[in-house]
């Protein structure tokens, strides 16, 4: 970690085999390649970066984050990140700490938005179409009773003025 210098100090103390959270500066010209241990954010906060991140096999995804951009690194996930340059920033500046937990929900409440809900959706979609099947077949009910009045009625002949 030659290649960067604290802007702040973290309050913890390191561990072996931990990068250090906290604010740190990534001077223009180097790189630095992280991979956490445990779901850490990684926030810009001066400048723009370039990162690449493997997601597992395969090739990964290039972004740009500006400052005030954030993104959650999960563990075991490779990011290298580099500043990328801009007039007057010759380095960028960022965070990294550890991510809070993702927050756990509960199985009924799981069950409540991914069954209940949807299901609650449905019944009230099949009413409606069921109403509008009824309504719909009435309508058509007393349409072809008005054609049938119309066609079987009787027609009234009518008379024109003689000529004559």
């Amino acid at each position: 970690m030659s290649s960067l210098s604290p802007l702040s100090h973290p309050t913890a103390a390191p561990t072996p085999g931990r990068a250090l959270a906290g604010h740190w500066k990534l001077p223009a010209g180097r790189v630095l390649s992280l991979c956490p241990r445990e779901r850490s954010v990684l926030e810009i906060t001066l400048g723009r970066v370039w990162l690449t991140g493997a997601d597992g096999p395969g090739p990964g995804a290039d972004h740009v984050l500006a400052a005030g951009e954030r993104l959650v690194v999960e563990p075991g996930r490779h990011v290298v990140i580099e500043p990328w340059a801009g007039a007057g920033w010759p380095a960028a500046a960022f965070r990294w700490d550890a991510a809070a937990a993702p927050h756990a929900v509960p199985l009924s409440a799981q069950w409540e938005r991914g069954v209940a809900l949807p299901l609650r959706d449905l019944s009230q979609a099949l009413g409606c179409l069921g109403r509008a099947v009824a309504m719909a077949a009435g309508a058509a009910g007393r349409l072809f009773a008005g054609l049938a009045r119309y066609a079987l009625a009787p027609r009234v002949p009518q008379t024109g003025c003689g000529g004559g």
